[in-house]
């Protein structure tokens, strides 16, 4: 049904990364234009939308539109034991087959499994803010929230981003130096508090020259997006809702 190969191991790694880090069970749709993926994690928090083209390999053959459904946290282990000089091929009949060729071959093989629930829709929000800022500027930010609380406030007005975090007796603030925006957009300022856990997870397949683009809107699910080789991820992560 579909085979592939591809040379890029650290874009097809940081993909499967990207994926397994939120959800653990999901449906690649598989066609002539590529691989795509959407589906949400088990609490209903964070939606992952995923996009690997055609392209991005270096042979792609789909003799028809197929649905591979995977356990991702099994194709995870898998995939990281891939070498930086392995190249992979991949392909799909009754399981999915990876093999790795490197210094040695290794043939590995998951089991493809039944029908997931439907697709889940893309949410549809008009966001009022938006900016471009380097991954490494913003996990840092994070690390620093990570001491004080398991949330964290992220506010986008029309100058700068902050990133801050409450304590029962502590509290920090971070305003992300302006070297470190690309771009700022905001026609009216942007706050939200969300779960450090789940950004963690968001951002976890980012390196720290990626530019990531973070979409908000006050109290409305926050839109992540970020290239990963020739491919992209989008992830939209629901606010915690602060009591008056």
């Amino acid at each position: 049904m579909f085979n592939a190969n591809i040379m890029d191991v650290r874009t097809w790694r940081d993909s499967i990364e990207a994926i397994a880090s939120l959800i653990d069970e999901g449906t690649f749709r598989i066609d002539k234009d590529g691989m795509k993926l959407r589906a949400m994690n088990p609490s209903q928090i964070a939606l992952v939308d995923f996009e690997l083209p055609a392209k991005a390999f270096e042979n792609y053959e789909v003799k028809e539109p197929c649905d591979m459904a995977i356990d991702f946290s099994k194709l995870s282990k898998i995939t990281k034991r891939i070498k930086p000089d392995d190249k992979i091929e991949l392909k799909l009949d009754s399981q999915l087959k990876m093999v790795f060729s490197g210094k040695t071959k290794r043939s590995f093989s998951i089991s493809v499994l039944g029908a997931t629930a439907a697709q889940p829709k893309e949410p549809k929000v008009d966001f009022t803010a938006e900016v471009k800022v380097n991954a490494g500027t913003l996990k840092d930010a994070l690390k620093d929230a990570e001491l004080i609380s398991n949330h964290v406030a992220i506010e986008i007005n029309k100058k700068q981003m902050i990133i801050s975090a409450e304590g029962d007796t502590e509290s920090m603030n971070v305003v992300l130096p302006e070297e470190d925006i690309i771009s700022i957009d905001a026609k009216e300022k942007a706050r939200s508090v969300f779960s450090l856990e789940y950004l963690d997870s968001l951002l976890k397949a980012a390196d720290a020259s990626s530019v990531m683009v973070l979409s908000m809107r006050a109290d409305a699910p926050l839109r992540v997006e970020y290239a990963i080789g020739g491919g992209k991820v989008v992830y939209y992560l629901a606010p915690r809702i602060e009591s008056s």
